[in-house]
């Protein structure tokens, strides 16, 4: 493999800095005095070597998380061979389908949108006012019934989205977003306290919410470690991460004793086996806990062998180019 140097400008390097002491504090560690001075090449010689040293390292994973997510624009897997890529070019090539066509027409897309859009205002004035039978509509006429339907395709839609451009969702957005949850947390509490008939609360138990919310959960879940993994495969829990888990853990705990032992009847346990926890839970936990394992064994470890390859040409690489460079 031919060496490669680059030069960075000095805001570049910067920015390097202050990315690995914001990685240094998250991490427990301490800061470094001199970090943020060099001269703006790789082999730079900074007063401070460690914070050189890391900011190389993350040059290296920013470009990495920068050069999968183009790959996986574009089709192909990491690192790919010339064949892969020609062949993707080749595809690229070839004259669109009809379908893509359209699907490519960001003007299609509208149209078929606003299509879509009316006829389904029609079928739910249908369904409600004029009792179209067909429609299924009268007797699913409750806010949780349409919970029921529509939560786990909408997580499904949104959270990759929110995943890959998390970066990119700005302050007033989020403020947006918090004020949704707390408008939504307040109705559901209304919906328990007044009670709001229509939303059709009132009798669920606990039991209910975590039918209803696991597996949406589940695939958010997943595809966060999913994602985390890929863009950092070193990447770890933080503390607040584990705060959080080992709350949720705690209130579950809490909840079961209260529901078996105190006979709680709001948490809806009672006469729920072992069979029915494990339709909640394996969910859960077989993404996050059982499955990378279970996928080290299977293939060997490929991952790790792959990655430990990865590195060591990322190493000779960089040995490569500092005994080139002046």
């Amino acid at each position: 493999m031919t060496p490669v140097t680059c030069t960075i400008e000095p805001d570049e390097l910067l920015g390097l800095s202050a990315l690995v002491e914001l990685d240094r504090t998250a991490a427990g560690g301490g800061t470094c005095a001199g970090a943020g001075s060099g001269t703006g090449t790789c082999t730079c010689t900074c007063t401070c070597t460690c914070t050189c040293t890391d900011a190389v390292r993350t040059a290296k994973t920013l470009m990495r998380t920068a050069l999968a997510d183009k790959l996986e624009q574009a089709g192909l897997p990491w690192a790919p061979s010339a064949k892969a890529a020609s062949e993707r070019a080749a595809l690229a090539a070839e004259p669109a389908s009809v379908m893509r066509r359209i699907t490519g027409n960001g003007k299609a897309r509208k149209a078929a949108a606003w299509l879509a859009a009316a006829a389904l205002a029609v079928t739910l004035w249908g369904g409600y006012t004029r009792d179209w039978q067909w429609t299924g509509f009268r007797g699913n006429n409750q806010l949780w019934a349409w919970l029921t339907l529509l939560l786990f395709p909408v997580v499904l839609g949104t959270i990759p989205l929110w995943i890959q451009a998390k970066e990119y969702i700005g302050k007033g957005r989020r403020v947006i977003y918090a004020a949704a949850i707390a408008a939504w947390t307040g109705l559901v509490i209304a919906g328990y306290l007044i009670p709001l008939n229509w939303t059709g609360f009132r009798g669920q138990t606990l039991w209910a919410w975590l039918n209803l919310l696991v597996l949406p959960t589940a695939v958010a879940i997943t595809m966060a470690v999913a994602s985390m993994r890929a863009r950092r495969p070193q990447a770890r829990l933080r503390p607040y991460h584990k705060a959080v888990i080992a709350a949720l853990a705690a209130g579950w705990i809490v909840t079961v004793i209260g529901g078996y032992a105190l006979q709680w009847q709001w948490t809806g346990y009672a006469g729920n086996t072992v069979w029915g926890w494990l339709g909640i839970l394996l969910p859960l936990v077989f993404p996050t806990l059982l499955l990378p394992p279970l996928l080290k064994w299977v293939s060997g470890n490929a991952a790790g062998r792959a990655s430990a390859a990865y590195q060591a040409a990322m190493a000779r690489t960089a040995i490569a180019a500092a005994g080139t460079s002046p």
